[in-house]
C-alpha cells in the first residue's frame, strides 16, 4: 500500500530542501552577526556589556552628521577592523624633551631642535599629569597649560613637522585629575565617594568607563591631525593602592588590555599607538610600540627579547641617558641636551 505518490514526494523533497537552504542562510547570517557584534565587546566594572557608540562617523569613517567647525564632539568612537601586525616600523634613533624642559624654556628647546636632521625622532610630552594640555587642543572642554606658551608649542610641533622630523607624543592615560574632576563618575574613589588621590595630588580614571576610553580617542585623532606621527600612552594602569574602592566583573587586567586594544584601533600604517610600561606589559596586536625607562646596559637585550613583540628592533623602544652602545641594537631615545 503507498503512503505517499511520486508527485507528493517531489514536493515533499523540494520543500525539505528549500527548509535546508533556509536554515542553511539562518545559520550564516547568524554567525555573520556574532562577528560583527565582537567590535563592540566592551569590558565593563559590571561585567561584559555591547557599546555601539555614539560617534557621528560610520564604521567607514565617513561623515553621517553636522559637527561644529574647529572643535571635536564628546564621546565620539570610531571602530575599524581588527588590527594586524605592526608593519613599517623603523628602529627610532632621536632625542626627547620632557614636560619640565618645556616649562623651564620653551625658547631654548625650540633653539636645540632646530639643530637637528630630517628623519630624527622627538618625543614631546604634551600634557601635565594633572591633565592640562601644553598645545592649543581643540577638544571640548579642554583645558591648556598656564605654565608654558600653548601658542609656542603650537609654532614648535609645526616647525618640526617641517623639518622632517618623526613626531612622538607622550602624554599620561589614567592620570588626569582635570578629567576626573569635570567628568563624575570617571574616576577611581575611596570608599566614601571621593576621588582617591595619590602622592603627587592627582587623581585617576577609571579605564573600564566609556567616557574616558572615548577621551583618549578623541586625543589620539587630534594628535594625528596634528602632524604627530605617534602618541606614547604613559600611566596606563590602575594604581596599586588599598584606599582605592574598586570592584568589576572582569579582572583589572582584562579591562587594561580591552582599553588597550580600542586605542590600539586608532592606529595604521602611518599612525603608530604605543605605550610606555614595563617589559610585561601586554602589547595589542597592531602598529604599537613599547617604551621603557630605567633599564641598565646590561639589562637591554634581555628585556627587549623578553617583550612579546615581533620585532624587538623596532617595537621596543628604550629612554636612556647612558650612551653604553648596547642600548643602539634598538630604538633609544636620549634626552636633549
Amino acid at each position: 500500500m503507498k503512503v505517499f505518490s511520486y508527485h507528493t514526494k517531489m514536493r515533499l523533497r523540494k520543500v525539505l530542501q528549500v527548509l535546508g537552504i533556509l536554515v542553511l542562510t539562518g545559520l550564516v547570517i547568524w554567525i555573520c552577526w556574532l562577528v560583527w557584534l565582537q567590535r563592540y565587546v566592551v569590558y565593563t566594572r559590571e561585567g561584559v556589556t555591547f557599546d555601539f557608540g555614539r560617534s557621528t562617523l560610520d564604521l567607514d569613517g565617513k561623515e553621517t552628521g553636522p559637527q561644529a567647525a574647529g572643535e571635536t564632539a564628546p564621546g565620539e568612537i570610531l571602530f575599524q577592523a581588527a588590527p594586524q601586525e605592526a608593519q613599517n616600523l623603523a628602529r627610532l634613533s632621536g632625542v626627547y624633551v620632557d614636560g619640565k624642559q618645556l616649562e623651564a624654556g620653551l625658547d631654548q628647546v625650540s633653539q636645540k631642535l632646530s639643530a637637528l636632521e630630517s628623519g630624527t625622532a622627538v618625543l614631546l610630552d604634551v600634557k601635565s599629569k594633572s591633565g592640562q594640555f601644553y598645545y592649543t587642543s581643540r577638544i571640548q572642554g579642554a583645558p591648556q597649560s598656564e605654565a608654558l606658551d600653548c601658542a609656542a608649542m603650537d609654532k614648535l610641533i609645526q616647525t618640526l613637522k617641517e623639518q622632517g622630523c618623526y613626531l612622538i607624543a607622550r602624554l599620561p592615560a589614567f592620570r588626569d585629575s582635570a578629567f576626573a574632576e569635570a567628568k563624575p563618575g570617571s574616576g577611581l574613589t575611596v570608599s566614601s565617594g571621593a576621588l582617591w588621590t595619590d602622592e603627587a595630588q592627582c587623581h585617576w580614571l577609571d579605564p573600564a568607563n566609556q567616557a574616558v576610553t572615548a577621551n583618549l580617542i578623541q586625543i589620539c585623532r587630534e594628535l594625528q591631525e596634528r602632524g604627530f606621527d605617534e602618541v606614547v600612552w604613559t600611566d596606563f594602569r590602575i594604581p596599586d593602592s588599598g584606599s582605592i574602592a574598586y570592584t568589576a566583573a572582569a579582572s583589572k587586567d582584562e579591562i587594561l588590555r580591552q582599553a588597550a586594544r580600542q586605542l590600539a584601533s586608532c592606529a595604521s600604517q602611518s599612525f603608530t599607538v604605543s605605550f610606555s610600561d614595563s617589559g610585561d606589559f601586554p602589547l595589542p596586536t597592531g602598529q604599537t610600540r613599547l617604551y621603557l625607562e630605567n633599564i641598565a646596559p646590561e639589562q637591554a637585550a634581555g628585556t627587549a627579547e623578553a617583550c612579546a613583540v615581533s620585532d624587538s628592533s623596532a617595537q621596543v623602544v628604550f629612554l636612556t641617558a647612558s650612551q653604553d652602545p648596547r642600548f643602539d641594537a634598538y630604538s633609544v631615545l636620549r634626552p636633549l641636551e
